[in-house]
């Protein structure tokens, strides 16, 4: 097979198709047989299967390793292109871009890749960091990545609101050998709810962009729908095509030279470069029907609904508008206007034609597109004053409408920048308060922008409502960008038109503010690019449900961390309860998750991170993220509630729905009715085999299958002892019953006896006068007083007698189903490799041992019947006061080590079982 296109690879992602390049591929192919130079595209794929290797660190090192082998593989096959270096393009969606990045550690893959381009990618830190594997594959390449490319970290002087070409302070390396590998980053924005817009972007890249940033895309993607979204699939084309050339034997390959490829990039997907030009351009001085007039109004609009015959010269006097400092003119067609329209000239006044410019300069390096519903709108927002410094000499800013046959609008603003810059302070978490920024804005006006401080953070929301107060007989429109100074690539772009059914921008930040950095000094800017027929209402306030939102979004993986904290500081509540009450039956089914306590816990962790942070000695380091409390709150308080909406809902299981799960559980096992009474005779009679059973199925399978399993029968086994206790309260209480029934009888009896009893008495008295009046019922006194204590008793003991040990084993039930839920990933890796046949692949398992050690412990408590009294158990709750700040110290971001910090809690609860076992067996010898 002979190949003469240029090779470009695609990646796919986590759960992703390799049928996915097709969108790209129709694409490349339809502009390829467009195309009259002859460039055209040979696209491959990887076929990954659809592993999850976002949940599955495991398949990481698998697939960097066949992709490596595909690049050799694709190589081979330009083996006869005379000699010519085909460099390949690699274009990674979600996890794929970090395997296509990990592939480069490998110097002999490197030479022979030429860009790589990054499509809604978690590139320097996975979304949730589930097991070890994916956090030892992030290090490795970060680690690489840092010895041999250059960093770009922003610092408190970076801008780029003001220039993007502002140089990002960056660290270099003497061995520099990635940096001629062109990397380019795409996120997509407030649609794409698995990978944040944060993710998307990377130290060591070259250039980010966000999908509703992008010229000709201007839309916010979802995390799918970004490989065959139509606008950003043609851009990406549009780049690669840009970045080829063909040479005389028609062979296609990509441009080595790195500045002309991030020129390119840069153009495509920042903004359309339009390089300054030395050279005047010179007008001719009468063409047939063309027209030159001056204007010097403040706000002007011109509307040419037929289109343009001929030229139209519309001459701005830089004198006039001097002290207003800044002109905005804005073009708003339906053709796209390629070629200079905006210059700087000096005009001549004859008598024959009147004023007009000889000769101008073109400005055209400033013109900018804005983003629109159907046509095109370009901008340029010139300074006078900086513009007269350097060029004192010109007199008019010409603005030249070449002949067109569609509607096209001219529109000039010229305004004094105090009169249009507001500045506000974002407001704090507090209740939605509208502030009224412009009442009303004036008839004309086009652009106006608004500066907020304070928004250093990636979750509180500011919202903006942009309401209409007059329009005329034009639609509503209003076109809104957001630039955060310190995060390149991340610029927001928001089109309201009068179908838009909510009026309203939210702004936040991506990520937060470098060490040190003033947003007082560099604020966020919001520039609002207004219809000039219409007049607006700006107000803004806090938005609670942006910020929520946006929490969600961002920190909903420190759920697992919080919700294990409290599960921690509940067990250490139940044992303390336990072992202080005088009767364990006073020890309620829910004791311990009604606290507010590890709230303080939450407070003083972070306290001690400031501590930890600086001592080096660590073997690991705290989580270093320092986010306002206010986060860390609201997590935690969610944790809470979720812990008591679970035991609940185990509680209100084991009341109603025991037996429905019993049935889902042996459908899920495939085991007979037969076969799980057998097995939970057994485990009840001998727990240890539990342990047993369930190890040999981690072994057997993998952690996360046997992890699932135990915490299913786990549950049966508690679910089966509140059956019986269930059983024993209602013959206990039919006991009770009928004794106060026989009471009832016997009290009843006895007052016919008594009476009878007197009248006896009183004869035999009056018989015998000195005879001693004695009651001759003892035994029937006695056997009453007997009976109507044990009613007493049994009134007085509470109603939870029996689940003095239901509380502790549901909540240990609990933390071994967070245990599983981390290797959900796992899981589904081992059963889908079963599925499709590949029996012998090897899965890496890096909790067997956590497991392994978990189920032992736990057949361990069951045998020994666990909790019991014991002063030993006043040390367990000091080691998991201790794993609770471990929990929101160093499981934050990095979730899986809450396995092993579980796996610990079972070690240390064991042990304390097996010591004072040993403990009791020791004084029963010595007695």
């Amino acid at each position: 097979m002979k190949l003469k296109g240029a090779p470009v690879i695609f990646v796919p992602g986590n759960a992703g198709s390799y049928k996915q390049v097709r969108s790209l591929a129709s694409v490349a192919l339809r502009k390829g047989m467009d195309n009259d130079r002859g460039i055209h595209m040979d696209y491959f794929t990887v076929n990954f299967e659809e592993q999850l290797s976002a949940l599955y660190g495991g398949y990481l090192e698998n697939q960097k390793l066949f992709l490596r082998i595909a690049i050799l593989a694709v190589r081979t096959l330009y083996k006869e292109a005379n000699n010519v270096d085909k460099s390949i393009i690699l274009v990674g969606h979600s996890m794929g871009g970090k395997v296509a990045q990990a592939v480069i550690q490998d110097p002999a893959i490197a030479k022979y890749i030429n860009t790589i381009i990054f499509i809604s990618s978690p590139i320097d830190k996975p979304v949730v960091n589930f097991d070890p594997k994916i956090n030892e594959f992030y290090s490795n390449t970060d680690g690489y990545f840092h010895n041999k490319r250059t960093t770009h970290l922003p610092n408190r002087q970076t801008n780029v609101c003001l220039n993007y070409q502002d140089k990002i302070p960056h660290q270099g390396n003497e061995s520099k050998i990635l940096d001629n590998i062109l990397m380019i980053s795409m996120g997509g924005g407030n649609r794409d709810l698995l990978v944040r817009d944060g993710l998307t972007t990377s130290q060591y890249n070259d250039i980010h962009a966000m999908t509703s940033s992008i010229p000709k895309v201007w839309l916010s993607c979802d995390h799918l729908s970004a490989v065959w979204c139509l606008q950003l699939v043609l851009v990406i084309n549009r780049f690669i095509f840009g970045i080829s050339v063909i040479d005389e034997n028609k062979n296609v390959f990509f441009s080595p030279d790195k500045y002309y490829r991030t020129q390119t990039a840069i153009n495509y997907f920042v903004k359309p470069l339009n390089k300054p030009k030395s050279n005047e351009v010179y007008f001719p001085k009468l063409n047939s029907g063309s027209s030159w007039q001056e204007d010097s109004k403040i706000a002007f609009r011109k509307v040419f609904k037929n289109g343009l015959r001929a030229d139209y010269n519309h001459l701005l006097p830089t004198a006039k508008y001097k002290e207003l400092k800044k002109i905005y003119i804005e073009i708003d067609s339906y053709e796209d206007f390629e070629n200079d329209w905006v210059f700087g000239c000096t005009a001549h006044r004859t008598e024959a034609s009147g004023l007009y410019c000889q000769k101008g300069t073109s400005l055209s390096h400033f013109v900018q597109t804005i983003p629109s519903h159907d046509n095109y709108r370009y901008m340029v927002l010139l300074d006078i004053h900086r513009m007269l410094k350097y060029y004192p000499d010109w007199t008019h800013i010409l603005v030249r409408l070449k002949p067109t046959n569609k509607p096209t609008s001219l529109k000039i603003d010229a305004y004094s920048v105090e009169d249009r810059k507001y500045k506000i302070k974002a407001p704090k978490f507090s209740l939605p308060k509208l502030k009224t920024l412009v009442n009303e804005t004036v008839m004309g006006t086009i652009h106006t922008g608004v500066l907020i401080e304070g928004l250093d953070e990636p979750f509180p929301t500011v919202q903006f409502d942009i309401e209409p107060v007059e329009c005329g007989d034009d639609e509503f429109g209003v076109t809104a960008k957001i630039c955060i100074p310190w995060a390149r690539g991340f610029n927001r772009h928001i089109h309201l038109t009068h179908d838009t059914k909510v009026k309203t921008i939210y702004v936040n930040v991506p990520f937060s503010t470098p060490s040190g950095y003033n947003t007082t000094q560099n604020p966020v800017t919001l520039d609002l690019f207004l219809n000039p027929s219409c007049r607006y209402k700006i107000s803004y306030q806090f938005s609670i449900a942006g910020t929520f939102s946006k929490i969600v979004q961002e920190f909903y993986h420190w759920l697992p961390a919080h919700l294990t904290a409290v599960l921690f500081l509940v067990l250490r509540n139940q044992i303390v309860s336990f072992q202080n009450s005088e009767d364990a039956l006073f020890v309620k089914p829910y004791a311990g998750f009604f606290q507010s306590k590890s709230l303080y816990i939450v407070t003083g962790c972070r306290l001690l991170k400031k501590l930890l942070l600086n001592l080096k000695f660590l073997p690991i380091s705290p989580d270093t993220s320092n986010y306002s409390f206010y986060v860390s709150i609201i997590i935690h308080g969610t944790a809470i509630v979720l812990s008591i909406v679970s035991v609940f809902s185990i509680w209100t299981i084991l009341t109603f729905h025991g037996n429905i799960l019993h049935k889902i559980a042996l459908k899920l096992t495939r085991l007979s009715t037969a076969s799980s009474e057998i097995l939970m005779k057994v485990v009840t009679t001998l727990p240890l085999s539990f342990g047993v059973l369930f190890i040999s199925i981690s072994v057997g399978t993998c952690s996360g299958i046997g992890l699932t399993l135990a915490t299913i029968f786990y549950f049966l086994v508690i679910s089966n002892a509140y059956k019986d206790y269930l059983e024993n309260w209602a013959w206990d209480k039919a006991k009770g019953i009928f004794k106060r029934i026989r009471q009832k009888i016997r009290s009843t009896s006895k007052n016919k006896g008594t009476v009878a009893l007197s009248q006896r008495e009183i004869i035999a008295v009056d018989g015998n006068p000195g005879q001693e009046l004695i009651p001759n019922n003892e035994n029937g006194d006695t056997n009453e007083l007997d009976d109507s204590n044990e009613v007493a008793n049994e009134e007085k003991c509470s109603y939870f007698e029996g689940l003095e040990n239901f509380a502790f084993h549901i909540t240990m039930l609990m933390l071994l189903g967070i245990m599983s839920a981390l290797n959900f990933g796992l899981s589904v890796a081992w059963i889908k490799a079963k599925y499709q046949g590949h029996i012998h692949e090897h899965l890496p398992d890096p909790f067997i041992i956590p497991t392994i050690i978990t189920l032992t412990c736990l057949s361990v408590l069951l045998q020994l019947g666990a909790p019991r009294k014991s002063s030993g158990y006043h040390y367990v709750a000091i080691i998991l006061y201790l794993c609770v700040c471990g929990c929101i110290l160093f499981c934050q971001e990095i979730v899986y080590r809450l396995s092993y910090l579980i796996t610990f809690v079972y070690v240390c609860v064991a042990l304390q079982e097996v010591c004072y076992n040993f403990y009791t067996l020791i004084l029963d010898r010595r007695r």
